[in-house]
Formats: structure tokens, C-alpha cells, sequence
């Protein structure tokens, strides 16, 4: 476990995490072709800070490693972070299985919003005569289903390539995943995450 010292932060979403990452002394990456990082920043929104736990998956020609920071924060100022290797070492096979549920491509949120919280539909209604001759107006009433969401947690990907740079975020995609489990991009974030808890499970 290595520890990593303290504390300034900036206004757009990647802007505060690469402020972030300087302070706990991760560098931008300077990769070769066919080669990547990953960065998985989850926040808790009722705590204090801007991230609270980073998985950093680094792809090299031949290698492939994860680590986990976890962030401590004092009130409003970064504090210092640990840094966590898995029990065992990352596989290939690993990264295989996160490019198969796109973690290099998935798309930002927003894409999914219509799915996440359809609009209402209308009621039907139609005319009945009835047998004395009366016109009564029947209606078929839409139930809606909904979903309470309570951990407030958001997961910010950011990943880094030769040439490019793509980043996307989810917001409560564990509790969303209950509800809406037919939405393939909601589907591969799971996936992702619960890899990568695995990988950690029994890690010191």
C-alpha cells in the first residue's frame, strides 16, 4: 500500500479530476499506439470531496494493471490517497472482458435519459352506448412504475489513448440497474464495476 500526500480545483468535470490526479501525483499518460488508460472516478454525493475511490487500469503492449485509490478528503481539501494492488495480478483476459462490455466506447448518460425516465403516456378513452341508449365514456388509466434511487453515487470514466481522449458518466448505475435492467449501456457499467469489485474483493 503506498500513500500519497496533499491539496485546488478547477470548473469543468474533467478539468477537477485531472486537478485531482495531479495532487495525488498521477501524471497524464503518455501512451503508444494500441495502448490505453482507464480512469474510473466514483464519488459519493452526500460526502465531501470530489472523488472518493479511482481505479486506474493502464493497457501496455504485452501488460495489463489495475490499482485502486481510495481518497480522503478533510471537509472541502483534498487530504492524501492510499493506493491499492489487487491480491492477484490483472490478466489480459480481464481487459478482454471490459473492451466486450465497452469501456473504451460506452457512451455518456445523457444518451440514455428517454430510457432512464420515459415520458408519460396518455390515458385511452373511448365512447360506450350503453343498453338504454346512453353514451358513457370508458377510460383505460396508465400505471407508471417507479424507481427510488437513495445512495447518490456517480462513476466518471476517463479514457486516455494515443491520439484520443473520451470520457462518460453514470449516475446511480447500480440502483438504475434494478429498474431498468433492459438498457445495454446501464448493463456493461454494472458489469464493469462488479468486475473490477472482484477484483479487489480481498485486497489490504
Amino acid at each position: 500500500m503506498q500513500v500519497i500526500a496533499a491539496d485546488s480545483m478547477d470548473s469543468t468535470r474533467k478539468e477537477r479530476r485531472q486537478a485531482l490526479a495531479g495532487k495525488m501525483r498521477i501524471r497524464e499518460p503518455i501512451l503508444r499506439e494500441g495502448e490505453y488508460e482507464v480512469r474510473i472516478w466514483n464519488r459519493c454525493e452526500l460526502c465531501y470531496g470530489e472523488a472518493h475511490v479511482l481505479y486506474r487500469l493502464i493497457k501496455r503492449k504485452e501488460t495489463f494493471t489495475v490499482s485502486k485509490y481510495t481518497i480522503r478528503w478533510n471537509k472541502y481539501e483534498f487530504e492524501q490517497a492510499k493506493k491499492f494492488k489487487p491480491p492477484r495480478p490483472a490478466t489480459i483476459a480481464l481487459w478482454n472482458k471490459l473492451t466486450e462490455q465497452n469501456i473504451l466506447i460506452l457512451p455518456d448518460e445523457f444518451v440514455i435519459h428517454d430510457q432512464l425516465f420515459p415520458k408519460p403516456g396518455k390515458d385511452s378513452t373511448w365512447n360506450v352506448i350503453e343498453a338504454d341508449g346512453t353514451v358513457s365514456v370508458k377510460a383505460k388509466i396508465r400505471r407508471e412504475s417507479w424507481m427510488l434511487i437513495g445512495d447518490g453515487e456517480s462513476y466518471y470514466f476517463q479514457v486516455f489513448s494515443k491520439d484520443n481522449y473520451h470520457d462518460y458518466g453514470y449516475s446511480n448505475p447500480l440502483g438504475y440497474m434494478k429498474g431498468k435492467p433492459e438498457i445495454a449501456e446501464l448493463k456493461n457499467v454494472v458489469s464493469i464495476l462488479n468486475e473490477l469489485s472482484d477484483v479487489f474483493q480481498f485486497a489490504k
